[in-house]
């Protein structure tokens, strides 16, 4: 069975990696996050640290603060703080109400006045973690260093708060002991498990900072340790690192050792050569902090949790705004919740010198055809494909768009400028050539489609979606009937869940003429995908060939209840009046094996 494949193909949501980019491939640490919908979510140590209070109010209160509820469940955060702050207006001194206010005038960015509800709840001596956080922020802003040490050393230590506090106390000891401080984190590492590659990071900037050459260079090998995980921020430092101390061919080298890893990664700066050494990532401790902060939201990222994604996230943006990592991430969570006008206006604001800059112009093209401003979007791709004629990822998303609009010619053309600029194809670029190949055979030029799979399986062999569209569509042709059933059967093996597969296979076996083992995949796949027009149709087709007319009635009608195309809808209103002719078993012809070899091995 061929369905409309997903609409990225792996490339339009890569491009939500840089929302984590701060901590690479690893998932806890969210590289290669994608967009998916929400789902429950598992416990995790941000839930623990940042644990939602349960606030008692007033009955005549209750209107209000049950809309701040339902608003901050649906994710319309300005809303929810707006009901909510008008509840507290009613009930002041309602501390539970007051830490809940913090919360979400936190997530909705309203900083001051989350601030000021943080002030009152110190006085009544409240332990969220959170309390500590904002007061701590205050404090940094106000260069009060001392005070944010006392903030954070009467803080509990509970969950991921507690994890990196003694990394937020180093900080401040960075800030208050200037060049004569010695960053001590080995204990923090020792209790850290997996996070220790997080702290060997704020290490190697903590000693950057400082000026201790020797201690940054081995806390970065060790933050780096794992090249085939190393995320993208730490390359990124490591290599800023290795070139303002006049290691340019080592800073290109790390980058280089990054695209082999991730060669779907477009957050690759351009060659380095030799010249004016770059800014330092992180110039001072108060950026520092907001990496920390920065990259705490990347873990809770890729936890999915959205929320406490968000509070961390305004307070490395308080600290240091222009941080583009921050600020593209912190779009993303606005395209998450579907407030696409604001994640436009945090794309925007990402400078064109930075190397997140295209990644931000082809997500805000993604949220102008969210809000249905179609020929925005396509604009804005086209400039950036002109403006950057050797990257290909406008193109993609350009492609993907009028695919999506059933423009499967246009859809071609751009794809096919995306792979003359992608030359010589990679492995991982399998989903260039489907990508075409779909949108070719849409547009009726089947020889071109067929090639484009093909060569498509020369780059990944046994792919199970090439071979089920492929193969698919030689069976609705008539053709190639053997080796179709092989490559199903392929396709099966990798993916037995699969329901569109199980489909295509049913059906190879349906066309051969062998009804039972039809009838057994296409009662599988029904069972996964109950209400899919094509699987009920092509059931009721099996059931009517081995004699299960009354059955065969029923799928068709169900069928037809799921509103298929209106050429499907005629043949099962056909089949529903008259039944099935008489079953003609497929010629020689038809039979045949393609002559095109389909998979060969990537020389």
């Amino acid at each position: 069975m061929v369905t409309k494949p997903a609409k990225s193909l792996g490339f339009r949501q890569c491009l939500l990696a840089a929302a984590c980019l701060a901590f690479g491939v690893n998932p806890a640490y969210g590289d290669d996050l994608r967009h998916k919908p929400e789902k429950e979510r598992r416990a995790s140590a941000a839930g623990e640290a940042l644990a939602r209070p349960s606030a008692e109010i007033r009955p005549g209160l209750a209107g209000s603060f049950l809309s701040g509820r339902f608003a901050k469940h649906n994710q319309d955060l300005q809303e929810a703080a707006r009901y909510l702050s008008a509840t507290l207006a009613h009930d002041p001194q309602n501390e539970g109400l007051q830490q809940e206010t913090m919360r979400v005038q936190l997530l909705a960015g309203n900083i001051e006045t989350a601030t000021k509800l943080a002030r009152k709840l110190a006085q009544n001596k409240n332990t969220d973690p959170l309390v500590a956080s904002l007061l701590m922020l205050e404090s940094v802003k106000a260069n009060d260093f001392a005070a944010a040490r006392a903030t954070l050393e009467q803080a509990p230590g509970a969950g991921l708060f507690g994890l990196i506090r003694p990394v937020m106390l180093e900080w401040i000891a960075v800030a208050e002991e200037n060049r004569k401080h010695t960053v001590d984190l080995r204990a923090a590492i020792d209790k850290a498990g997996f996070f220790a590659p997080f702290i060997n990071y704020h290490t190697a900037l903590m000693n950057d900072v400082l000026g201790n050459e020797a201690a940054a260079k081995a806390a970065y090998a060790k933050a780096g340790a794992d090249a085939a995980a190393t995320p993208y921020r730490v390359i990124e430092a490591m290599a800023n690192f290795a070139e303002r101390h006049g290691r340019v061919e080592e800073a290109q080298a790390l980058f280089d050792a990054y695209v082999k890893a991730n060669p779907q990664s477009t957050l690759i700066p351009p060659k380095r050569v030799a010249g004016s050494p770059p800014k330092p990532l992180v110039g001072d401790a108060k950026q520092g902090l907001a990496e920390l902060f920065f990259t705490t939201a990347s873990i809770l990222f890729g936890e999915n949790a959205t929320q406490d994604t968000f509070l961390y996230l305004r307070i490395a943006l308080e600290l240091r705004p222009n941080l583009p990592p921050a600020q593209l991430m912190l779009a993303n969570l606005y395209e998450q919740v579907g407030d696409y006008k604001r994640a436009i206006a945090t794309y925007d604001a990402i400078p064109e010198g930075s190397v997140f800059y295209r990644r931000a112009q082809v997500r805000k093209s993604l949220n102008y055809e969210a809000l249905g401003q179609k020929s925005k979007a396509m604009d804005l791709l086209e400039a950036l494909a002109s403006n950057y004629p050797d990257d290909a990822t406008a193109l993609i998303t350009k492609g993907d768009m009028e695919r999506d609009a059933k423009h499967y010619a246009a859809a071609a053309e751009s794809y096919g400028v995306a792979i003359a600029r992608t030359e010589p194809l990679a492995a991982n670029d399998w989903p260039l050539l489907y990508a075409r190949g779909i949108s070719y055979e849409r547009a009726g030029d089947w020889d071109s489609a067929e090639a484009d799979f093909m060569r498509a399986l020369t780059l990944q062999p046994e792919q199970p979606d090439v071979l089920n569209y492929l193969a698919y569509s030689w069976l609705s042709m008539n053709r190639n009937l053997v080796q179709a059933r092989e490559y199903l059967e392929s396709a099966a093996s990798q993916r037995p869940d699969d329901a569109h597969i199980l489909d295509s296979v049913g059906w190879a076996y349906y066309l051969a003429g062998d009804f039972n083992p039809a009838v057994r995949n296409f009662e599988r796949a029904i069972e996964m995908m109950p209400d899919d027009a094509t699987v009920n149709d092509h059931l009721g087709d099996a059931y009517w060939r081995v004699g299960r007319t009354t059955e065969a009635r029923f799928q068709w009608e169900r069928a037809l209840a799921f509103k298929p195309d209106p050429q499907a809808a005629s043949a099962l209103r056909d089949k529903l009046a008259h039944g099935l002719p008489v079953f003609v078993a497929p010629s020689a012809k038809a039979s045949r094996v393609a002559t095109t070899p389909a998979r060969t091995q990537v020389q």
